[in-house]
């Protein structure tokens, strides 16, 4: 997978990562590829159905340690 941008969330907590992830997906171009680092727990079952909701394409979550990295599809 090519990861285009990287946003860094660690030591924010819900809703933030999420809001962020949003607001980064505005700048990239559709079919890009983020990926977000984050240790709030939340966020391993906050992004997938944030991506239901928007329409973006979730591709995955993996962690690391205590850090759970997310990767999403710009989709629109």
């Amino acid at each position: 997978m090519k990861i285009d941008k990287t946003l860094d969330c660690i030591g924010l907590f819900c809703p933030m990562p999420v809001v962020k992830t949003k607001l980064e997906l505005e700048t990239m171009g559709i079919g890009e590829v983020l990926e977000i680092l984050s240790d709030d727990p939340g966020f391993e079952k906050d992004l997938p159905a944030w991506c239901k909701l928007s329409g973006e394409e979730f591709l995955e979550i993996k962690k690391e340690g205590n850090i759970i990295k997310g990767y999403v599809k710009k989709n629109r």
